[in-house]
């Protein structure tokens, strides 16, 4: 059991684990795509305010000359050496801003590198590809790189024409991610910490959920354990009894006829024990078993209790117990099988009138409470203690054994009674204090629609 609980825990733990992952993945993931997109907003926004602001400032050709360079001072010119700008107001009249995170580049009309931010990455000539690039700076730094067309304005020779916009070249603007790449990689450490220590406690709950759902497991088995030892020895008596009776007479065969029907009425006593203990453990495993059986119907319970009634005051009789009916409906119709219910009905009676002593009294009552349909057995004899009270329904469990077993009784007539409620969605409760008497009482479904008419005679109040 140790083992299987630990195969349990493990596949728990195992399931939990891809989830937890999987999730802290998944949030990382939207983590950094937030923060990336924050990125691209930006940028874009300081590229279209540095399209607007050198729009009207740019000289009439795309190339290297003074014109550019008073225009974007700081920036250096291709074919000349850098020279830092004279101040930061002409840096900040053209938005040129942050130059350890940020870098410019301007190209002209064939991708030819006209001006540039020191340090940005180099490039060859050629036309910039998609709007979107990711490239190496110096020392391998990354760098998220935006390109546009740049225009510049056109005053037309009439005064009234409106101005112009005419290609000028390009401008790509790098945002430097290393600190989105230390995010992302704090972010990752911070989830697999999370992760680990989260399932260090989902080990902890998938060994008590493992625990927990191996109950009934391990009761289920130890109930089949008991069950099976139980089985055994309750058909190894009859069958002992059996087999010493031939030995005894295949040893020293009888007399006379009258020893030769003692000897046949022992084994016809015990192959029927036999027989009857057999029959009601195909019972139980056919009731325990998936719900395919007989269809359920509408069934008058007051003829059934009418009937067994009759059928069991020749035992009432023997065992000196007066057995009444008191019935509060004509016809209480529940839904169920009728073979089954027969069943559940005398097991019952046949109790109730075994545990009860001579000159005491079974009453047998019938009534409705709402939707359910009520049979009450009520007995005047030894009555249950509270712990037996627990164990009644069990397989195999008596009470009193050797009463039980002189009457006959296999130890199974309860764990019927409660199989084939079960399987009749119903419900069972029992009332009893020892020396009072028991009380069990039965809860079914109400039928719909009547019982298909009996011909039974009427019932004996």
């Amino acid at each position: 059991m140790s083992r299987s609980r630990m195969r349990l825990a493990a596949v728990y733990l195992l399931v939990i684990g891809v989830i937890l992952y999987g999730a802290g993945l998944g949030m990382l993931g939207l983590l950094m795509r937030s923060n990336w997109s924050a990125l691209e907003r930006e940028v874009e926004t300081l590229a279209g305010t540095l399209h607007d602001s050198l729009k009207p400032l740019l000289p009439a050709e795309a190339k290297p000359s003074p014109q550019l360079a008073a225009v974007l001072p700081g920036l250096c010119l291709v074919g000349s050496p850098c020279q830092p700008a004279p101040s930061l107001i002409p840096r900040h009249a053209v938005s040129i801003t942050d130059p350890e995170r940020f870098y410019l580049r301007l190209l002209d009309p064939s991708g030819g590198l006209i001006a540039h931010s020191p340090g940005s990455p180099r490039a060859k000539a050629e036309r910039p590809g998609p709007a979107w690039t990711v490239v190496a700076g110096p020392g391998g730094e990354r760098f998220l790189q935006y390109s546009i067309h740049l225009h510049r304005s056109h005053t037309p020779a009439d005064p009234g024409a409106n101005a112009l916009e005419m290609d000028w070249g390009y401008l790509q603007i790098g945002r430097s991610l290393s600190g989105l790449d230390a995010e992302r990689q704090r972010l990752w450490w911070a989830t697999q910490t999370i992760v680990v220590l989260a399932l260090v406690v989902a080990g902890l709950a998938s060994w008590w959920l493992s625990g927990l759902a191996m109950r009934p497991l391990l009761a289920a088995y130890r109930q089949q354990e008991q069950f099976t030892g139980d089985a055994a020895h309750e058909l190894r008596a009859p069958l002992a009894n059996l087999l010493a009776v031939v030995e005894a007479h295949r040893t020293k065969p009888p007399a006379d006829a009258v020893a030769r029907d003692q000897m046949l009425a022992a084994v016809q006593g015990q192959g029927q024990r036999l027989s009857r203990l057999i029959s009601d453990l195909l019972l139980l495993a056919r009731l325990d078993g998936p719900e395919a059986g007989a269809a359920m119907q509408s069934c008058s319970l007051t003829q059934i209790a009418c009937d067994l009634l009759e059928e069991t005051s020749e035992a009432a009789s023997i065992a000196e117990v007066q057995l009444r009916l008191q019935s509060g409906d004509d016809d209480l119709n529940v839904l169920g099988v009728e073979s089954e219910l027969y069943r559940l009905v005398s097991n019952l009676l046949l109790n109730a009138i075994q545990y009860t002593p001579s000159g005491g009294e079974v009453l047998l009552s019938l009534r409705r409470e709402g939707n359910l349909g009520l049979l009450q057995v009520q007995d005047s004899g030894m009555g249950i203690t509270p712990a037996d009270q627990q164990r009644i329904f069990d397989r195999f469990f008596r009470s009193d054994p050797g009463r039980s077993r002189r009457q006959g009784g296999t130890g199974l007539g309860l764990s019927i009674v409660a199989a084939i409620i079960r399987r009749h969605r119903g419900e069972i409760i029992v009332a009893s204090k020892p020396g009072s008497g028991s009380v069990f009482t039965v809860k079914l479904p109400m039928a719909t629609t009547p019982a298909p008419p009996s011909g039974s005679t009427a019932c004996p109040h």
